[in-house]
């Protein structure tokens, strides 16, 4: 695989990721890196602390260290977006050199109500990574002093707890960038609208997406979505479901859908990893490997 290039130069790193339902977002990151050429640039949308976007990083100076990079990470929960900016400068990459966004992906620009707690009402930005826009039935029932943040508190009569923070569409993110390697998403709900909203964008400019998937009926309009707009499926398993992988099965929490872009990625590498018959002969390498 495109990660088991990347660790040679590296003996002491294990030469697998874990084996979870972030596998294929490892492998859409590596590949990505690998198949890049005059730059990468990389998108992580619901970027939480950037662990993707600083991943791909990594990869890159050890695949590539002379290529130039550009990282965009868009999060909305306001510790964690200040967190990111200190993942980054502990990894060396100057934060100020990459595009930090903050607020939440939208179909419209504007402002959301983001949930910053779950019905339990207790805020925990390190305990809690379910952040999302509040749901349409909630009812205000009190505006609490003590701000989060800097952000006015608002509890709602289910006990969850929001904030208003700006929205983001992603076709202003996609706006004056082309070529990009990899949009990475998890946006807890909002993947359908947000990428239906800019495919014309998505088609003309990324070459690679990664989604985080929360639900069957959003699992299948996407399905529908780039498919009919020409994306290429590489991977697509079912959110709180057990799947049988080419490598085994997994429980998925999330579900997890790989596209790429054939009209930018070109035909010589998409899905190449994927193949049965690469697959397999990869595995019977492996195997003679460990006999010899």
């Amino acid at each position: 695989m495109a990660w088991a290039r990347l660790v040679r130069k590296q003996p002491d790193v294990p030469a697998y990721p874990p084996f979870d339902e972030e596998y294929f977002e490892w492998i859409d990151v590596l590949e990505s890196v690998v198949a890049a050429r005059k730059s990468y640039t990389m998108i992580e949308l619901g970027a939480g602390t950037g662990r993707w976007a600083v991943r791909a990083a990594s990869a890159l100076r050890q695949h590539n260290p002379k290529l130039p990079f550009r990282l965009i990470a868009v999060e909305a929960e306001p510790v964690h977006f200040e967190w990111m900016r200190l993942h980054f400068a502990d990894n060396g990459i100057d934060p100020d050199r990459h595009s930090l966004i903050y607020g939440a992906l939208s179909e419209t620009p504007g402002e959301v109500s983001f949930y910053v707690s779950n019905e339990t009402g207790n805020i925990e930005a390190n305990g809690w990574y379910g952040q999302r826009l509040t749901k349409d039935y909630e009812v205000d029932v009190l505006v609490e002093e003590a701000p989060y943040a800097k952000h006015q508190i608002r509890r709602h009569a289910s006990g969850a707890k929001s904030i208003t923070v700006p929205a983001i569409t992603l076709a202003s993110i996609l706006d004056g960038l082309s070529d990009i390697d990899l949009i990475d998403s998890d946006i807890q709900g909002m993947e359908l609208p947000v990428i239906r909203s800019s495919i014309h964008e998505l088609d003309a400019k990324v070459k690679r997406l990664h989604i985080g998937t929360h639900g069957a009926k959003i699992e299948a309009e996407l399905r529908q979505l780039l498919t009919s707009h020409g994306w290429r499926c590489l991977a697509d398993y079912a959110a709180k479901s057990l799947e049988q992988t080419p490598w085994g099965p997994i429980q998925f929490q999330d579900g997890a859908q790989s596209w790429v872009n054939p009209r930018l990625s070109g035909s010589w590498w998409a899905g190449y990893w994927w193949s049965p018959s690469v697959l397999a002969a990869r595995l019977r390498a492996q195997a003679a490997r460990r006999r010899g």
